[in-house]
């Protein structure tokens, strides 16, 4: 045995080669090539398919367990076990947790993974043990394996080179913008946020179709991230800086709502655990000298989320809320960092269009494939046809030829010969069995034939030219978006104030607003309500609480203003679209959730004002002891959810109505209607304007116990009838020809033959014979009738029964619906 230079007995290895280097360069280089192991197999995502490895090879792994969404579930640990042994050796946590990641719906947008048993909570709780829970790929994730098998991707050798892998999944669907990502590298980091799949299809068919579209263009159709969780995003600009740098903070809310003396969560933002911001308010408000909440509880449940804050008494529930969104998690940021694996395996920050154009090269890519794949399996099989074909043909011949040849060569050999094949075709036809040489099987393969060449034809088409293959993309992402569609979650605000910027996700649609005594406002769809005859019960058109009933009703479009007057004469606007669709037979939100009304005061009149505030257009107001006043419309253009004065009130008095008039028209007269059954017509000639802060003048000289229930207006020369309906269900309709005109300040003329045992009039309106009427009861119930359903009659006469109603029911209010062609098809 060799000795060291010391001459001492320590071996010495001949293989060992002593390398000498500075110790800093030595670290340096074997950092970054770790650096790069972990950017590249571990941390970051390919923009191609948006997988990390360990995503892919989980999706690939069930691909090979044939754990179809339609096929029966298969233990999450033989799932893992699998994909550790063949594919990522590191670990059983990682891939597990990795898995029940894309199970869950509040992480992902779009679930990757079909569970079974528990995975997990928005609550951070954990998964069970994977030998409890089952799983299998969810439909949509499919859609990223599909055409895996037709070379439409290159595959490498796994760890120990024993089976292969895919580099890449097909992914005909944008997962990496889609379901985002996030990841923490060596010195970089990545956190791409979901987005809704539908407005990801419009950009991407938009980027196919012109090619230099710019990314405010892009911004058109992909309006921002839809988180899985909702919430709302408070910041457009943002936005635009995130898709054009590829990075910035996007600032997000959750939804709540303030009802009464409570605060209600329905939403959080993306990534917080609903169980630590609940435990930051406690703790916050624990801290504070004064007791502004009373308590706080989760009542979250398999319909949805719901977190109930009470507010203590003589606490300011907006100034709670404020207090919330500062020291909790109900208002946090997401660091927007799009960084990815390029095509080329290197790491960078990608703006919205380069990660569209990559995802859309890589879809190019194998789209082409496929198609070479599936020609070249077409030509080959009409090749296979085409020698069945002429072996039929001459089937004698071919016989013949096999029933003579020594062996199965050269039975080949003699095909080959003689019916002018190949050796494929020969192969095929020594193969061909004789139960095929029927008539019937001799026209399938005619038939096979056609369509081979018919396929081939369309292949050879669609690879001729590049902008053909564009167009193939262009059609399967249409097929995908249409199969599944999913409506945006997540709300996204003009800017960090209150104004939500959805107008361009709105819908345009007839609606029905709907306010109750207690101040519970609905929007649900017009044709939610059906028509049904005179003298019905109705149907339950707003689920309120007890004590409460409907107090307003109207009929208006999503896109409109809404111009509210309370009883004490403020007037405030809000977008239709703001108000939350609910479905008819639900309660709603209470209206302080969008305006900011003072204690006692109560919505007494609705009107719809279409998006500008007019200066043709006047605001008349009336109130309970016949005060009436006129202001230009204009002057209510700053009215917005705090309100502003509209008319001043009398102690004692409040508002009851108010209408919206042509300014211009000084041929409109006013109709006024009181609970006793008298009724005044007066020109609105004889108001003149006033400003805001004035208080009126009078209407209408008021007997003693009667107040004003209505005000409408119409043209001197119409020919419309007046409608009465009173608290007890007795309506009629009388020729406005019986109604005079008088001066400004009489006591007016008899309306209705008015005695206590019909209720009181609670609804004057000036109809046409083709319109409809919506009546409201106080306990909730709805009907929709033709207003031709009710008898014409005299001024003093009681009407006739309009409504069936139970002994402890009243009539609340009514609204006219004016004849359309869409109504009238309703």
């Amino acid at each position: 045995m060799p000795k060291n230079k010391d001459n001492n007995d320590t071996p010495v290895n001949d293989e060992v080669r002593l390398i000498q280097r500075p110790f800093t360069e030595e670290l340096s280089e074997s950092y970054i090539n770790y650096s790069m192991s972990v950017i590249l197999g571990r941390a970051l995502p390919d923009v191609r398919d948006g997988m990390k490895p360990v995503h892919r090879r989980i999706l690939f792994g069930m691909r090979e367990l044939k754990v179809w969404h339609n096929t029966p579930f298969k233990k999450s640990a033989r799932i893992v076990g699998d994909v550790m042994g063949k594919y990522h050796p590191h670990g059983d946590a990682a891939i597990y947790n990795t898995m029940v990641r894309m199970a869950q719906d509040f992480s992902m947008r779009y679930p990757l993974v079909d569970p079974q048993g528990n995975f997990g909570s928005i609550d951070n709780d954990p998964p069970a043990a994977p030998r409890y829970t089952e799983a299998r790929l969810s439909k949509i994730a499919e859609e990223l394996l599909a055409d895996l098998d037709k070379n439409t991707v290159n595959m490498r050798l796994n760890f120990d080179e024993t089976m292969y892998e895919p580099e890449v999944l097909p992914s005909a669907l944008p997962n990496l913008l889609m379901n985002g990502a996030s990841g923490i590298a060596v010195g970089m980091a990545t956190n791409i946020p979901p987005h809704n799949l539908d407005e990801l299809v419009d950009g991407l068919v938009a980027l196919i179709d012109d090619p230099e579209i710019d990314i405010p263009g892009l911004m058109q159709y992909i309006k921002g991230p839809d988180f899985p969780t909702g919430g709302k995003i408070l910041g457009k600009e943002i936005l635009r800086e995130v898709y054009e740098n590829g990075s910035g903070s996007i600032q997000v809310e959750g939804i709540y709502e303030i009802e009464e003396d409570r605060i209600i969560i329905t939403e959080i933002p993306y990534g917080v655990c609903k169980a630590t911001m609940i435990q930051q308010i406690a703790e916050y408000f624990k801290k504070l000298e004064k007791k502004m909440i009373k308590d706080i509880r989760d009542e979250s449940d398999r319909r949805g989320m719901r977190v109930v804050i009470e507010i203590a008494r003589n606490s300011n529930p907006r100034v709670v809320l404020n207090h919330i969104l500062k020291h909790s998690s109900l208002r946090t940021t997401f660091p927007a960092n799009m960084r990815v694996i390029d095509a080329k395996k290197r790491p960078r920050i990608m703006n919205l269009k380069q990660l569209l154009t990559a995802f859309l090269e890589h879809r190019y890519e194998v789209v082409r494939r496929r198609s070479e794949y599936e020609l070249a399996a077409a030509s080959k099989r009409a090749h296979i046809v085409e020698g069945l074909i002429r072996a039929v043909r001459s089937i004698d011949t071919t016989v013949d030829i096999i029933r003579h040849s020594k062996n199965q060569q050269d039975a080949t050999n003699n095909l080959m010969e003689a019916l002018e094949v190949s050796e494929e075709q020969a192969k095929a036809i020594l193969d061909l069995r004789l139960g095929r040489l029927t008539n019937i099987e001799i026209g399938n393969l005619r038939d096979e034939m056609s369509q081979l060449n018919a396929t081939i034809s369309r292949l050879k088409t669609l690879l001729s030219e590049s902008d053909n293959i564009h167009q193939e993309e262009k059609k399967n992402l249409l097929e995908l978006k249409e199969k599944y569609s999913s409506p945006r979650r997540t709300i996204i605000h003009k800017s960090r104030a209150e104004t939500v910027d959805i107008e361009d996700l709105v819908v345009e649609e007839e609606i029905v607003i709907t306010i109750t005594n207690r101040g519970y406002i609905l929007q649900s769809p017009l044709d939610a309500y059906r028509n049904q005859n005179r003298g019905g019960r109705g149907a339950k058109g707003i689920r309120t609480r007890e004590e409460d009933f409907v107090k307003h009703i109207m009929v208006t479009s999503k896109l409109s203003n809404t111009f509210f007057v309370s009883s004490t004469g403020k007037a405030y606007t809000l977008k239709n679209y703001e108000v939350e669709p609910s479905t008819k037979g639900t309660k709603g939100k209470h209206i302080m959730t969008y305006l900011k009304l003072n204690e006692g005061e109560v919505i007494r009149t609705v009107l719809k004002i279409g998006k500008d505030f007019s200066e043709e257009f006047d605001v008349v107001f009336i109130t309970a002891k016949g005060k009436i006043k006129r202001t230009s419309l204009k002057d209510f253009a700053r009215s917005g959810t705090s309100g502003v004065i509209g008319i001043k009130v009398e102690d004692g008095d409040r508002v009851v109505d108010a209408i919206l008039v042509d300014s211009a028209d000084e041929n409109l007269n006013i109709f006024i209607g009181t609970s006793r059954g008298m009724a005044i017509r007066i020109k609105l000639a004889d108001l003149r304007r006033m400003g805001r802060n004035a208080m009126g003048v009078k209407a209408i000289n008021l007997k003693k116990d009667d107040i004003v229930v209505s005000l409408t207006s119409m043209k001197s020369d119409e020919a419309q009838t007046v409608l009465t309906v009173t608290e007890r269900g007795f309506g009629k309709r009388t020729p406005i020809e019986e109604y005079r005109l008088q001066s400004r300040g009489g006591t007016g003329i008899k309306n209705f033959a008015w005695n206590s045992e019909l209720g009181e009039v609670v609804g004057v309106q000036l109809i046409e014979d083709t319109d409809e009427i919506i009546a409201v009861t106080k306990l909730g119930f709805t009907i929709r009738f033709s207003a031709s359903d009710i008898r014409k009659m005299g001024r003093v006469t009681r009407g006739v029964k309009a409504i069936d109603l139970t002994s402890d029911d009243q009539v609340a209010s009514i609204e006219r619906i004016p004849y359309t062609e869409e109504n009238n098809q309703q």
